[in-house]
């Protein structure tokens, strides 16, 4: 008879997840690699469960679950986080564990009722915080509130007994793999998809960060077990605990990054214009053009970007509308604040387009450079000149 295989992931601990081979859009990120909703069994005097997993694979899930330990002997379920990648399985789930009951913040039971209606008819709830421990056998949980992280309601929990952290969003990917730790997969792999994921759904929140990493240090931890894709042990942990603190202190590369859009490609040629220009400073330079990249990969090469340029034509008396989204979604993620940066594009008979791009970058708290590069329909040798010239400028800025 089928049945999915035991995954122990430490002693007595048991990965009892789902891998989300197929999904390709997570509200807007694009996640090219697919995902996990990532579950932990912890077999101990008074079994545990920590997270749930996405709805659709409830009956997956619960095939999973039953391979560690039988339902009605789960005794606890831990909720760190309610958004529906975690919790949307929780309604149907807490139906068959007759005996669980479900531990949670005060905040996140909140969220839960408001978004499952039928959980206000459960009667089993202990509401947890900072102060409180949970003993379930030889293991004793603690919980580690990480508000904003990515919402209000998210924590942590931790296990001194195994020195493991149960992380959820935090330190994640959204990676389908048949793996579960980092280690048996290249690492830069790894880490690309971890900047990746922070770009995308923490990039807003690096002073939080920081205050998770300084929670991180008052305690001793082995391993680290992630709500997506792999977890981390050994040498891996200080790998992606590193590239946590480089962001949650805005450290970035000598980079800069230029986005665009062209309709005739006369922006195209000052971009590449402009691209060489930094080049000629030795800086780091990664161009995208939005006909070929997505919003994810835009946000994954700003991430560490200390400069960048926006480009585009005036159309309809406004910039081209994929540079307006590109625009609006790094303003919510604030990857664009502080940064110095320019604006260059072409024009037919309105030179609208450099200018609304100018006051949309200052909206995102930029500081935006002086020259607004345009001109009228075709570039020339003066105008690739000074495309080239602010290339070199903005690679100076990166370097200093």
């Amino acid at each position: 008879k089928y049945q999915p295989i035991k995954t122990e992931m430490i002693s007595e601990v048991y990965w009892v997840g789902v891998t989300d081979w197929s999904i390709r859009v997570f509200h807007g990120y694009h996640t090219d690699e697919g995902s996990s909703y990532n579950s932990y069994m912890i077999m101990d005097e008074h079994p545990t469960l920590v997270d749930t997993v996405k709805y659709p694979f409830t009956d997956e899930y619960l095939e999973r679950v039953q391979t560690v330990c039988k339902l009605e002997d789960i005794e606890y379920l831990v909720m760190n986080h309610a958004e529906g990648d975690h919790s949307s399985a929780l309604p149907v789930v807490i139906t068959q564990m007759p005996n669980a009951t479900i531990v949670t913040s005060q905040k996140c039971k909140d969220v839960l009722t408001l978004l499952y209606p039928s959980l206000k008819d459960h009667d089993k709830w202990l509401i947890v915080d900072a102060k409180s421990t949970l003993k379930i056998g030889k293991r004793e949980l603690s919980f580690i509130p990480v508000p904003m992280v990515h919402w209000p309601e998210q924590m942590m929990t931790y296990s001194a007994y195994d020195e493991c952290l149960f992380s959820n969003d935090a330190f994640g990917q959204h990676l389908a793999t048949a793996e579960r730790w980092a280690d048996q997969l290249p690492l830069e792999r790894v880490m690309h998809l971890v900047k990746e994921y922070n770009a995308n759904i923490l990039g807003h929140v690096p002073h939080l960060i920081k205050k998770v990493l300084e929670t991180a240090e008052t305690i001793s931890i082995k391993y680290i077990l992630t709500a997506h894709g792999v977890g981390f042990k050994g040498e891996q942990i200080s790998d992606v605990i590193g590239e946590y603190a480089r962001f949650s202190q805005l450290k970035y590369r000598n980079k800069v990054t230029v986005v665009f859009d062209s309709m005739y490609c006369s922006t195209t040629k000052a971009a590449l214009a402009i691209v060489e220009g930094v080049k000629s400073t030795g800086a780091e330079c990664q161009m995208l053009d939005l006909k070929a990249n997505d919003l994810t990969k835009v946000a994954l090469h700003m991430y560490d970007s200390k400069c960048f340029a926006f480009g585009s034509p005036t159309l309809n008396a406004t910039m081209m509308p994929s540079v307006e989204g590109a625009i609006g979604y790094l303003r919510g993620l604030k990857l664009l604040n502080k940064k110095y940066g320019a604006v260059f594009g072409a024009y037919g008979w309105a030179a609208v387009g450099v200018k609304e791009m100018a006051e949309a970058l200052l909206k995102c708290g930029v500081e935006l450079d002086e020259t607004r590069l345009q001109w009228k329909y075709q570039v020339n040798e003066e105008i690739l000149a000074k495309a080239f010239e602010l290339g070199a400028k903005l690679g100076q800025k990166a370097n200093e």
